[in-house]
This record gives C-alpha cells, sequence and structure tokens, in this order.
C-alpha cells in the first residue's frame, strides 16, 4: 500500500484558455483539448487536468479563489495497496470511486485527494557532465541553447493550511498515508516524502495563522540551465515570477517560481536532496531560511 508519486493534478479554472496557454508555455505535453477539459502531461505520465471553474463534479475547497487546485491525486504501487488504503480511509471519511478507478475523499484540511494505481513511464533524461579543472568529461561538446523546458515529472505539491490544525492535518499524512517526515520547523511548516519515493518532499504543509489554500505544485527539469532557460522563456511569453530564482535551504533544490492562472504557483526545481528511511527527520526551533542564495532581479 505503498503511495509512489503524484498521478494527476485536478484544477478548477476561471479562464480555460489562458489557463491552458500557460501550461502550453511551461513546455507540459498536450493531450486533450476542449472547453469543458484541458489535459497535460509529464514525460513520466503524470497527467494536469484544467476544467472550469464552476464543473459541478469538481470537489469543494478550502482555498478561497475561484481558480485553484480541486484534487491532488496520488498513484499507489498496486492495485491492492490501493483496495487497502480505500478500505482504511473508508473508516472514518467518505470515499468515492470514479469511473476510472480513482477513489476520492478530502484530507484533514477540506483539499480535494484521490488515489489511483501509478502508471509510470520511464524517460530518458541526458546528464550533461561538468567540467571541473582537469577533469572534463565534456569534451568537444557545447550547451545546447534550449529555450522551452520540458518537465521531467510532477515533484511535489503545497499547500497552506491553519496552525490550529497542523497536528491533525500533518499526522494523517505521516500515519494513515504513509509519507515519511524529513525536515519541520516549528514555525514554518512539515516537508514529507512519499514512502515509495526519495526527494526531500513530494508535500510541504505551510503552517499559516488563519488561511488553508493551495500554494504550489513543482516540476523536475534536468539542471540548474533548464531552470533558468525555462524560467526566461515564460518570463519572455509575458508570465509574471512570484520569485526570482535561487537555491533552497530545505530540500536544497534549485528554484524559480511563477504565477498560475489555473491557482496558486508553479516551481521549476532541480537537483533536489534525496532520501531514505536511514534520514533522521530534523526538527527546527526556527526556519533555517528560504534560500541559500538567489539572483538579483536586475540581471535577469
Amino acid at each position: 500500500m505503498t503511495i509512489t508519486r503524484v498521478e494527476k493534478l485536478i484544477y478548477g479554472v476561471e479562464d480555460m484558455d489562458t489557463g491552458a496557454n500557460y501550461y502550453r508555455d511551461w513546455g507540459v505535453d498536450e493531450v486533450e483539448t476542449g472547453p469543458e477539459r484541458t489535459v497535460f502531461k509529464t514525460r513520466t505520465n503524470q497527467f494536469i487536468e484544467l476544467r472550469p471553474a464552476d464543473d459541478p463534479s469538481l470537489p469543494g475547497s478550502p482555498d478561497p479563489a475561484k481558480s485553484t487546485l480541486r484534487r491532488a491525486i496520488w498513484g499507489v504501487a498496486d492495485a491492492a495497496g490501493l483496495k487497502e488504503m480505500g478500505a482504511d480511509l473508508a473508516s472514518d471519511r467518505d470515499v468515492q470511486e470514479d469511473a476510472d478507478g480513482t477513489l476520492c475523499f478530502a484530507d484533514e484540511s477540506g483539499n480535494g485527494l484521490g488515489l489511483a494505481v501509478a502508471t509510470p513511464v520511464k524517460t530518458d533524461v541526458e546528464i550533461i557532465p561538468h567540467n571541473v579543472n582537469t577533469t572534463e568529461p565534456r569534451m568537444n561538446a557545447v550547451i545546447s541553447p534550449a529555450a522551452q523546458a520540458n518537465p521531467i515529472r510532477i515533484g511535489h505539491v503545497v499547500y497552506m493550511i491553519e496552525m490550529a490544525d497542523r497536528e491533525k492535518a500533518v499526522s494523517f499524512y505521516l500515519d494513515r498515508l504513509r509519507f515519511r517526515l524529513s525536515d519541520s520547523t516549528k514555525t514554518g511548516g512539515d516537508f514529507m516524502r512519499c514512502e515509495g519515493g526519495h526527494d526531500h518532499h513530494n508535500l510541504f504543509l505551510i503552517s499559516r495563522a488563519d488561511r488553508n489554500a493551495f500554494d504550489h505544485a513543482s516540476f523536475e527539469v534536468e539542471n540548474f540551465d533548464m531552470v533558468m532557460m525555462g524560467g526566461k522563456f515564460m518570463k519572455d511569453k509575458g508570465w509574471d515570477p512570484d520569485t526570482t530564482p535561487g537555491r533552497h535551504i530545505l530540500g536544497s533544490n534549485y528554484y524559480w517560481y511563477f504565477n498560475n492562472p489555473c491557482g496558486g504557483r508553479t516551481e521549476y526545481f532541480a537537483d533536489m536532496d534525496r532520501m531514505d528511511d536511514s534520514w533522521e527527520p530534523r526538527i527546527w526551533d526556527e526556519s533555517p531560511g528560504f534560500a541559500l542564495w538567489t539572483v538579483d532581479d536586475a540581471t535577469l
């Protein structure tokens, strides 16, 4: 009954055309287009589905924004595990099975969730070697001037949750969905990873005094160059950055965030820390901070 990854993100969107254009420029592959549903996928076969915000089939959301993430579906390793998890969840909450077998329910904060059998597709990722001093693996080979990113996968989802609900919200993911804790800051939030994965976090719950809302979804690209080139492509297309590029402290990943008209933000990330079950979670009295470094906007 192991969760391995994010499987699908379903948004309710006020302006479907603008939302679809955003994800086209973001670089994920478009597989279905229409006024009632537009679908994109990553190279590893995860899906981003856009539906009109007033679609009655969408679940409610604690997020006051009209355009927002309405359901995050997590991939489970096999059908037996999906059935077992569904039976456990049904003991204390409403669990509905939709037409494709996805089990739909809500977490302790009211965020729409789902579980489905994961359908990963392997993809070749070119690892570009680095030349350092007399170590010269990249000989007679220049760096490609690629512009638009083509994200490999959805790495993580982030919500803001009310501080008063923090303990039960985090316990639900750790105890019921079997996530692993990587880092916890008493003033900031909790970074958790899937039982079947190694990313520093696949889920981050940010503690806020009085707000439940979707914050962002993050997409992995090959390296720092693609974070920068993908972000520059988005800027040149007129999309609004929420941050400048940088490198996080917790997770260590390179990042660049953009405001998403479908709701919240999206992030390009690369080179995140990886953990296994030998990792001892770190508990911080104070947050160590957001970034190791950031780029001055004037240089972009």
